[in-house]
């Protein structure tokens, strides 16, 4: 499976500011993003962040322990994104509770 990832507000509780170095980590979605990885998945992660940005962005990601295979930065920046695949950190946490309940 291919998984994309974005890193503020889906990694780190933070979606505002710029020291980047400074986000806390949301445990329970590095864990399960660890999860997938550990499965065989291909993790993208991404952001909106700005190319100079990827030293702090990377040295964030091992100091937490996130594991990935492609980290894009760059991404357009909207205020809405409209797709017909998508999660939030919640529903990408709990996504094989909700399929096991379905699946009975």
């Amino acid at each position: 499976m291919r998984i994309g990832i974005d890193i503020d507000g889906t990694l780190t509780n933070e979606t505002i500011g710029w020291d980047y170095s400074k986000r806390t980590p949301r445990q329970d979605v590095i864990d399960k993003v660890n999860q997938h990885y550990d499965q065989g998945d291909f993790i993208t992660l991404f952001s909106s962040r700005f190319q100079s940005d990827r030293k702090v962005t990377v040295a964030w990601l091992r100091k937490h322990g996130v594991k990935y295979n492609r980290l894009i930065l760059g991404k357009p920046k909207f205020d809405w994104y409209i797709d017909d695949i998508n999660s939030s950190p919640t529903e990408f946490i709990t996504y094989y509770v909700k399929k096991a309940k379905v699946s009975k």
